[in-house]
């Protein structure tokens, strides 16, 4: 019995996929695990994680064709046509689908598998940032005709499970945290090596994506009305923001950037800050609800946190007692939560933090998701 994943990224650091399929393979849900996704030119066609876990990117003879709304169409009909026949001999059982826009080919597949099909959802993608009206809706029709085909049914944090279990009228869904692995870090001191950081300086650390509605631009002029490097922001990621940034660290004394490494060595970077910083801006549901997975590598760096005021991140700072929430998104906010942040007991935040990751690291996550895969496959 085989397991399929199916993306619609390209796979370049998806985290979440590669921890659930090399569990499922840990815990023999699976002989073997493949994982489908789009092809992009900077990377391997096909890629051996291990023996028994295998990833196709999909070059789509469409994929330069441009964007409008039918080519679109043209473009994901060829890449259900692809998935389906490549894998038909693969005998696979269960199928995962890694987005709302795939819930159609799961269902697809698993009657044309015989497959038993999980949707395991990475964010509140009907509510999500961006998204108009007209797509809001086709997209809130689509799932709501949709999800309850799916046998199983993952989310990332408490709130978008009450969300869907409210809206759809299904059972509660199980809720899988997008946490690390429990890690035994020790001190480093890599960002002020490599940044010319001095010894006494606080850093604060943004690591993740530097896009918009994460609050870069913010913490960015933030520091920038600060007087002096008593305190410091390292920006490590990529994103658009990437320029601002690199600009900003030439004139400022206070503002670094270092470029994002290997997920492999990540938590080795985020153990040299002293403070984490997630500063995700409510200008969606989804981002209310969010519980970003770099929350949990602070936590097992042992790094207090300062987070936005989003309901998932506030519960869970407040739950464990591991920082400051600037009670609002702006400039003055967020220089009052660092101020603050310096005045309590860090220590004993860092022992919380480390507190937080254990009791909800990825070997706690992993249970949940092998006891619901063998609730499904025990089910006639």
């Amino acid at each position: 019995m085989n397991n399929l994943h199916i993306s619609l990224t390209e796979m370049r650091n998806e985290s979440r996929v590669l921890k659930e399929t090399n569990s499922i393979l840990n815990y023999n849900i699976a002989s073997k695990v493949y994982i489908a996704s789009l092809y992009a030119d900077d990377l391997e066609e096909e890629y051996k994680y291990s023996e028994n876990l295998l990833l196709k990117r999909f070059k789509l003879s469409s994929r330069n064709l441009s964007k409008n709304f039918i080519v679109q169409i043209l473009k994901y009909l060829e890449f259900i046509y692809r998935v389906t026949f490549f894998y038909r001999k693969k005998n696979i059982k269960i199928v995962n689908i890694h987005a709302l826009a795939l819930l159609p080919l799961g269902i697809l597949l698993k009657y044309f598998y015989g497959a038993k099909l999980v949707y395991d959802t990475h964010e509140l993608e009907t509510e999500t940032n961006g998204s108009g009206r007209v797509r809001k809706k086709i997209s809130k029709f689509l799932e709501k005709m949709l999800i309850k085909k799916a046998d199983l049914i993952f989310v990332v944090s408490e709130n978008i499970a009450d969300w869907y279990r409210d809206t759809y009228n299904i059972s509660r869904p199980e809720v899988i945290l997008n946490a690390p692995k429990l890690n035994e870090l020790k001190k480093t001191n890599i960002f002020r090596k490599n940044l010319d950081i001095k010894e006494e300086s606080i850093i604060v650390l943004y690591q993740g994506g530097l896009s918009k509605g994460r609050g870069v631009d913010l913490l960015l002029e933030s520091f920038k009305s600060r007087v002096d490097d008593k305190v410091v922001i390292v920006f490590m990621g990529y994103g658009e923001f990437e320029e601002d940034i690199k600009k900003s660290s030439e004139k400022a004394n206070n503002i670094f950037f270092h470029p994002a490494v290997a997920p492999e060595v990540v938590l080795n970077y985020t153990s040299s800050a002293d403070i984490g910083i997630s500063f995700i801006e409510n200008t969606c549901l989804s981002y209310y609800y969010c519980l970003p997975n770099k929350l949990f590598e602070y936590s097992m760096a042992g790094l207090p946190v300062i987070v936005s005021n989003m309901k998932e991140m506030k519960e869970l700072v407040q739950k464990y007692d591991i920082g400051i929430i600037a009670e609002e998104e702006t400039i003055e906010s967020i220089n009052q939560a660092i101020d603050k942040i310096l005045t309590l007991d860090i220590e004993q935040m860092k022992l919380n933090a480390r507190k937080c990751a254990e009791e909800n690291s990825w070997e706690k996550q992993e249970v949940k998701m092998i006891n619901e895969y063998k609730r499904i496959l025990d089910a006639k």
